[in-house]
């Protein structure tokens, strides 16, 4: 019943990244991708001081249908950015960046996709299920998932054409910086 409530959402978002590609011609299947950042996500998460619990990561690796053999484990790790949290949070992981990037070229085009939030969404759902794996909020965790969500929050703001979007931290409707572009979208107006 766990790895199913954590799968769901994981194969939703894996299914969203491909619809995407199919929608822009990317000609790539971002499915093992998508399933190994996720992995690196709880990784960033459960890891602490260079550690982590196989057991609980084995939960994730499940849940995501994709496994990290321990024999290429370093560069795994090294390719994820996970093995330091100043190095993981650098930059949101490949699909959050995919994602607003799409949903901008949607909204020059006259569609409102903002498909970025319902990726943001599922890590929040991910990074909760695992700050509270333990039966308790394990603050540490809940610290480390606060910092990510305050990175992509950040990123989706300062990239995001589109003018409003719902903030991941607290669901609330934010305006973004607009960003003006060849394709008539209006400079903001100075007050």
């Amino acid at each position: 019943m766990f790895i199913e409530e954590l799968r769901k959402p994981i194969e939703g978002l894996c299914t969203a990244m491909k619809l995407a590609c199919e929608k822009v011609n990317a000609g790539i299947d971002p499915d093992n991708a998508t399933r190994a950042e996720i992995c690196m996500f709880v990784l960033y998460l459960i890891m602490d001081e260079g550690s982590f619990d196989e057991e609980e990561f084995a939960l994730i690796e499940e849940a995501a249908e994709y496994v990290i053999y321990r024999d290429n484990w370093e560069q795994m790790v090294e390719i994820g950015r996970a093995d330091s949290e100043e190095h993981y949070l650098s930059q949101p992981p490949e699909s959050i960046k995919f994602l607003t990037e799409l949903d901008n070229a949607l909204y020059e085009v006259g569609e409102n996709l903002n498909s970025v939030n319902s990726a943001m969404e599922v890590y929040k759902f991910i990074g909760k299920v695992f700050v509270n794996l333990k039966g308790f909020t394990d603050d540490k965790r809940n610290a480390k998932l606060q910092k990510f969500l305050h990175m992509v929050d950040d990123y989706q703001r300062e990239n995001s054409k589109v003018p409003v979007y719902k903030s991941v931290l607290d669901g609330t409707e934010e305006t973004a910086k607009v960003i003006p572009s060849k394709k008539g979208v209006p400079a903001p107006k100075k007050s």
